[in-house]
């Protein structure tokens, strides 16, 4: 199946307390000095030091990522306030297996406050509805508690260890491989209590 392009509706997507939007000029020095958190760099393949140049780089393969229909990536943004919380996106879609790799980034100070795990449930709620995906992946390190609690709330279901998988910071790292299929994904609680971490 070939790609088709990716529509986002104009005003993003949003659940009244986080919107996923596309990424702007006036997010990039944000983005960037989100990007020099400690936790991230230890849990991402996000390089030390990285520059603005290289946060409006991502936004510009984002970009085309949508054209092409092969990625999504978006920021996390309060939905009053427009300030951004984290990034989020969808890669490697895959029309012929319908399937992809979700990835994830929140600021420290957005964390374990809900807004990591409702960007991940709107997210995958658009990937299911919209786009017609049947599996989405995401591949957390072992000792990572809480991205992998994050995950689960939203109802992936961890599917086992890939050894040596990725490298970063240098290393090659293990990984827990998880998974979402369209019936797992689980609602929010009125109380958020279903989402404390992220």
């Amino acid at each position: 199946m070939s790609p088709r392009p990716i529509e986002l509706p104009v005003e993003g997507l949003c659940d009244g307390t986080i919107r996923l939007r596309l990424g702007s000029d006036g997010d990039v020095e944000r983005i960037t000095e989100m990007c020099q958190d400690p936790e991230i760099l230890r849990w991402t393949t996000i390089p030390a030091g990285q520059r603005p140049a290289q946060t409006l780089e991502w936004m510009h393969r984002g970009m085309a990522g949508l054209a092409t229909g092969t990625d999504v990536s978006l920021v996390i943004a309060g939905a009053e306030s427009g300030e951004p919380l984290g990034t989020i996106g969808l890669h490697e879609i895959n029309r012929a297996t319908n399937r992809a790799v979700a990835g994830y980034i929140v600021a420290p100070e957005a964390r374990r406050r809900g807004v990591g795990a409702r960007a991940l449930r709107l997210l995958c709620a658009f990937a299911f509805d919209d786009l017609r995906l049947d599996r989405i992946e995401l591949t957390i390190e072992p000792k990572n508690g809480a991205s992998r609690a994050m995950a689960e709330s939203a109802g992936f279901r961890s599917e086992g260890l890939l050894r040596s998988y990725m490298r970063i910071a240098g290393v090659r790292r293990d990984m827990v491989m998880y998974s979402l299929l369209p019936g797992d994904l689980r609602p929010l609680r009125d109380d958020g209590a279903a989402a404390l971490e992220g």
